[in-house]
């Protein structure tokens, strides 16, 4: 056998490299930590959000969270290449469908630029930063399978119930279009959550329990999603039953998978 003349460096270098290629998510820009959750960058994180937001109701909530991942990875590369073109060369965007990745990056830009007009423009580092922790929060919601929109659904809950976040949707023409049903399944979780009605709590949690065992944990997931983006206590007891419910569901959807 012949001698591995590598030296010790050269044989670390290799093994380090040899273990990213078999790690199924290294080229992934999702950053997991805390540093870009500052104070300072509360208004820059939530003006990206209002942006995918603002992509989920235009595209009638079709939007996927996979969707929103190749978008934000995308602006990411574009911003590290110094490859963006000057937003007010695509002020007008005319979306149609098959555009949703040119839409998110669009309106993460011009709801950034209106931060930046008028509040303080954070530098291209805090932006990537801020963008990459994003795609933390989104590895860290979504569910198994390709048509998973958990992370659009909470911060939906998030934005219009914490924050006051109204989007309306709009046609070509900019006449006003109605609204799509709410599921009956969030609004008897608010019945719920909101601890009007004393009754809702089993009621939903059978409702929960039928749909799972008939196949739709998809729907209980985006429900529960949305009433967690919703609660404004962390630690309160609602939370930690959503998140019990999650758990379940996700469960639920991985064995209907398999």
């Amino acid at each position: 056998m012949a001698k591995d003349r590598r030296s010790r460096d050269q044989k670390r270098r290799d093994k380090l490299a040899n273990k990213r290629r078999q790690e199924p998510n290294s080229g992934s820009l999702a950053y997991m930590g805390e540093k870009f959750k500052t104070d300072e960058l509360i208004p820059t994180w939530m003006h990206a959000e209002i942006g995918i937001y603002e992509s989920f109701v235009m595209t009638d909530r079709k939007l996927l969270d996979q969707t929103v991942i190749t978008a934000l990875e995308t602006l990411i590369r574009q911003m590290r290449a110094g490859t963006l073109s000057p937003l007010s060369e695509t002020a007008k965007f005319q979306y149609e469908v098959g555009q949703e990745v040119d839409l998110v990056v669009w309106n993460v830009r011009r709801n950034w630029e209106a931060h930046i007009a008028s509040e303080w423009e954070p530098t291209k580092d805090q932006r990537i930063g801020v963008l990459r922790t994003i795609l933390g929060s989104i590895e860290k919601m979504r569910t198994p399978g390709p048509r998973s929109q958990s992370y659009l659904h909470h911060i939906a809950g998030f934005l219009t119930k914490k924050l006051g976040v109204s989007v309306e949707p709009v046609s070509a023409d900019l006449k006003p279009l109605a609204k799509p049903d709410e599921d009956d399944l969030l609004r008897l979780g608010r019945q719920w959550t909101s601890g009007g009605n004393e009754t809702a709590k089993d009621e939903f949690r059978e409702c929960v329990l039928e749909l799972m065992r008939n196949g739709q944990a998809g729907r209980v997931l985006d429900a529960c999603h949305h009433l967690l983006g919703e609660e404004t206590d962390p630690s309160s007891d609602v939370v930690a039953e959503l998140t019990e419910l999650i758990h379940q569901a996700r469960q639920a959807l991985v064995t209907a998978m398999n």
